[in-house]
């Protein structure tokens, strides 16, 4: 668990953060923007059409100096875009000693797959004990239902336990990032939050012909944190 005592690195207040959205569709009246609305303005959209590593140099440069964009990704295949990137960000930090999170957040209230991920680093030794504590594992594909999924990731969350969430393609990939936006919501009034630490592994699958085969899985470490009151 990221200790409660010390400030969370660039952690975002609101689970519902409308980046990327016009802020005249969502003010009545038009008229000056706030700096909220100001702020919102510096994100990298993702395109399903490009490929991971696209962005993954940007995100880890970005992180080197510490200036950290948030990404914002619609539909499932730019979702599995974003969070691969960041996960080959990690990689790439390694040689720089940084630990790279994400904080998935709806960008509206229809809570569909239409996501910011707001990302922060730490160094990679603040974080060793912690990543080499007991998680426990979840499973999510392409038919789990989101808000199910939260619903046992909250529930390890409040008995103080992180979770690794295993996916395996671009709609269970998904999944387990929009579950996550659940389970930030579902904490909200227990006063915890999460972040997720992407990671690739290598799993063995059986086909259906009995025959193993390796794939590569996509995994989130879910990692609990303590609110403190404003």
């Amino acid at each position: 668990m990221i200790s409660s005592n010390t400030p969370s690195p660039d952690r975002k207040v609101g689970r519902y953060d409308p980046i990327g959205h016009n802020p005249r569709n969502d003010r009545a009246g038009g008229g000056q923007r706030s700096e909220d609305e100001q702020d919102l303005q510096n994100f990298i959209k993702i395109s399903s059409r490009e490929e991971p590593k696209h962005y993954a140099s940007k995100i880890a440069w970005n992180a080197r100096g510490d200036r950290h964009m948030p990404l914002i990704a619609t539909g499932a295949p730019a979702i599995n875009i974003a969070i691969k990137a960041v996960a080959i960000a990690r990689k790439y930090l390694e040689k720089d000693e940084l630990e790279l999170m994400c904080q998935p957040a709806f960008r509206d209230r229809k809570m569909g797959a239409s996501l910011a991920l707001y990302l922060s680093s730490v160094p990679a030794a603040e974080l060793s004990a912690t990543l080499n504590s007991e998680f426990g594992e979840l499973t999510v594909g392409k038919n789990s239902k989101p808000q199910t999924v939260a619903g046992a990731i909250a529930g390890r969350a409040r008995d103080g336990t992180g979770v690794v969430v295993t996916s395996i393609g671009p709609d269970a990939v998904c999944n387990a990032c929009v579950a996550t936006c659940h389970a930030r919501i579902y904490l909200e009034d227990d006063k915890i939050d999460v972040r997720a630490i992407p990671i690739f592994e290598e799993v063995e699958k059986t086909s259906v012909d009995g025959s193993m085969h390796t794939m590569t899985a996509l995994k989130l470490k879910v990692l609990i944190e303590g609110v403190q009151d404003s």
